[in-house]
């Protein structure tokens, strides 16, 4: 069983490691099972429960669940302490060594791309062979713990079967507003691998040599969704998804071809698209673009290694506006260096350019980031994981880069402060009425309207 644990969060996204897992599991003929906690709202002692009649156990988990994780395989444990319980995701693959000295309720840890390494993992266990012989785990011997060589990374990502989207419950996942035109939907990501050095991100898992699936995979797995589950929109997640600019065009050339009419969203790079490009996606059906801005000042964005220019990001934001394809701006306040001054510069950024919606939150520094090593370096270390989360206004207990200029409570304020200003706007609210023009926006801005209301009560 591969279990997504408890999240606590209202709009669940698939577990896509985990259905690409099983897909590969499924191949070699093991009965696996998906049970998404989170999208299930199991507690952790339910998902004990259902893992009764199962030997191994296999839980994925980013920095800011790991506790949940952790919680999990204690309960499993608990009721069946001769279950294998192994962990994988970037948090443990960053920190391998200090999760097993400190959870002895995990047995192995998968650091990296899981598919290979789960099925020769797999083998290794049903067989009683040495875990030794296995690349890409760290795992218990006589006490002390062991970790073999790091796997290649996947060359060849169309080697990979679809996700085994029929192990997950496809109907409770949710859009994170203002994704969500049609219903249901599903993400997919099409390219593993980020050339880019910004301080604020790690690689753990896919690295930095970009590998990418071809177009023909891509549209072969969108009509498969759409035909096989009604899919009706599709959100690609990956890190820079125009970074090939090519296989993009290839893409919407694609799509048009199988005549694929289902609307689309997608996050990238404000160097990584071109006009001709962004008119292309338009005709293939992609409504909506998110941009990582982070600041609206050039020393900050400089600081956090984006390699990105001001008039970059407006002339990316502009272009895309006038073809027509909706725009988002993710923003990032607190980062080293920032002052009351770079904050100020950044929102009136954000309400400068001509985005429909605009994302603030607090710099987070997850571990394998540059940006956490220099947050240890300041002596301001907190291991709390469960406030490693991108910080709203309910938690202010978040690690952050104080300041004599910045506090918590501070950096807090000036967060709700970005979202009022940007979205309490005359000017703004009267442009979101004129685009209502179908049920599917109107549905988009009142879910969006009530994560904003939300926000400002502090939830």
């Amino acid at each position: 069983m591969l279990i997504n644990p408890p999240q606590n969060t209202k709009y669940p996204q698939p577990p896509l490691g985990l259905a690409s897992i099983a897909a590969v599991l499924e191949g070699e003929n093991y009965q696996v099972e998906i049970l998404d906690a989170n999208a299930l709202r199991l507690s952790e002692s339910e998902v004990a429960k259902e893992t009764g009649n199962v030997d191994i156990i296999g839980i994925t988990a980013m920095t800011p669940f790991i506790n949940s994780a952790i919680k999990v395989a204690k309960e499993i444990k608990k009721g069946k302490p001769g279950s294998t319980v192994i962990v994988g995701g970037a948090h443990v693959t960053v920190l391998p060594e200090e999760t097993l000295r400190n959870v002895p309720e995990i047995d192995i840890i998968v650091r990296g791309e899981g598919e290979e390494t789960v099925v020769e993992l797999y083998e290794a266990l049903k067989s009683s062979d040495s875990l030794q012989k296995v690349r890409g785990i760290t795992y218990r011997d006589n006490g002390r713990s062991k970790s073999t060589p790091m796997r290649p990374l996947i060359a060849n990502l169309d080697s990979l079967p679809f996700p085994a989207y029929h192990l997950l419950p496809l109907h409770k996942y949710k859009p994170h507003p203002p994704h969500g035109r049609r219903l249901p939907f599903m993400a997919m990501v099409t390219s593993r691998g980020c050339p880019y050095n910004c301080i604020f991100c790690s690689k753990p898992i896919f690295g930095r040599k970009f590998r990418s699936q071809s177009p023909q995979r891509i549209a072969s797995e969108v009509e498969y969704l759409a035909g096989k589950f009604k899919i009706k929109e599709i959100a690609f997640y990956d890190d820079i998804f125009t970074l090939d600019k090519k296989r993009i065009a290839k893409l919407a050339k694609e799509f048009k071809k199988r005549d694929l009419s289902i609307p689309w969203t997608c996050e990238t790079r404000v160097d990584s698209v071109t006009e001709e490009l962004l008119k292309e996606m338009k005709e293939a059906g992609c409504y909506m673009i998110a941009y990582g801005i982070e600041s609206g000042n050039q020393t900050i964005l400089n600081s956090l290694r984006k390699k990105i220019t001001i008039e970059q990001v407006r002339e990316a934001v502009k272009v895309t506006r006038d073809i027509g394809i909706q725009t988002i701006g993710y923003f990032m306040l607190g980062s080293p260096g920032e002052t009351p001054l770079t904050i100020r510069q950044t929102i009136d950024f954000a309400n400068y350019l001509p985005l429909d919606f605009a994302q603030f939150s607090v710099t987070i520094p997850f571990p394998g980031t540059d940006l956490y090593n220099l947050y240890l370096e300041q002596g301001i270390g907190n291991e709390n994981w469960d406030n490693f989360i991108y910080a709203n206004r309910g938690s202010v207990s978040a690690p952050v880069f104080e300041t004599a200029l910045l506090s918590k409570d501070d950096l807090q304020k000036w967060n709700i402060k970005a979202y009022k200003e940007f979205y309490l706007r005359f000017s703004y609210i009267w442009e979101r009425l004129k685009k209502t023009s179908s049920i599917g926006n109107l549905k988009t801005n009142i879910r969006g309207l009530g994560m904003f209301l939300q926000m400002l009560r502090g939830g």
